[in-house]
């Protein structure tokens, strides 16, 4: 079939053909996960809407102690960013892991988000951040906690007639200390497990954190927070023990896939050393900078 493709000049035009077409049309952002379902014949819009020309829609500013990023921010820019390795540098370790160079330099976060492929590596370190994404209509804007964003394999909350436009990054907590470590069977690949870690200090006793946030990709339909193996850790001296219990419940809160790439307790066994390398390593950017941000 002929496929139309429209380069809209103004937001209020892409909306426009959104509602127009519905289902209908998809929008392109960088084109890395879409092109490929199309010429895997995954999928058959009639309408593709580039947002290539929507400048409004690019950008990382520092907003109230946290981050504002339009969604048309590439994956490269995110993890060279001075503002983000300042105030949430899970979120550049995350976005320096994903695919290749190219990727990186074409791939943005809207996208990345939208596509909610399993193993993707931003999603876990957005999680952890506590972040909000903007969807907006012809009808008017809302904000989705990102933790509501994913529905499903490869599904979203987006409806048909809206866009997400932009990701909103609160202020973390003075102290708060992240890391994002993922396993994969190269460098280049989806994660096999992907886990972010943010650790919040109780500045009042040594060795005890007020918070801990966990999140896992790669080993559910969608990334999700460990809720409870974060309550585990709340409050708590960061024993090895306490540690090793909280990695445990993480594994059995997944619910992990078998594919060609890995087995689903393979996955679950990851998991658990996964998190607890990411806490240890969090732990340690505390002791070594005391006020460092995740």
């Amino acid at each position: 079939m002929d496929r139309k493709l429209i380069r809209p000049e103004t937001m209020e035009q892409a909306l426009t053909e959104r509602e127009k077409y519905g289902r209908d049309a998809l929008p392109i952002a960088g084109g890395q996960s879409l092109l490929v379902l199309l010429r895997n014949k995954l999928i058959d819009p009639k309408m593709l809407i580039d947002l290539q020309t929507l400048t409004e829609l690019e950008g990382i500013e520092q907003r109230d102690g946290g981050l504002s990023i339009g969604a048309m921010t590439t994956i490269h820019n995110l993890s060279w960013s001075s503002d983000v390795h300042k105030v949430a540098s899970v979120l550049a370790q995350g976005a320096s892991k994903v695919g290749s160079t190219a990727i990186r330099n074409l791939g943005t976060i809207g996208g990345n988000l939208c596509h909610n492929e399993p193993g993707a590596d931003l999603p876990p370190a957005l999680l952890a951040l506590n972040a909000t994404v903007e969807l907006r209509s012809r009808k008017g804007s809302r904000n989705v906690p990102l933790r509501d964003f994913f529905r499903s394999y490869f599904e979203t909350v987006v409806a048909p007639e809206e866009l997400l436009c932009g990701v909103d990054v609160p202020k973390l907590p003075d102290g708060a200390s992240g890391v994002y470590l993922k396993h994969a069977i190269s460098s280049e690949d989806l994660a096999i497990a992907g886990v972010a870690v943010v650790v919040v200090p109780d500045e009042q006793r040594t060795n005890t954190v007020r918070e801990v946030r966990i999140s896992l990709g790669g080993v559910s339909p969608v990334p999700f927070r460990a809720a409870k193996a974060e309550s585990m850790l709340n409050g708590a001296t960061l024993s090895d023990e306490a540690v090793r219990e909280a990695a445990e419940a993480a594994a059995a809160e997944s619910d992990p896939m078998t594919d060609p790439h890995a087995s689903a307790n393979y996955r679950s066994k990851m998991i658990k050393v996964l998190v607890r390398r990411a806490i240890a390593a969090a732990m340690g950017q505390l002791e070594r900078n005391g006020n460092g941000k995740a």
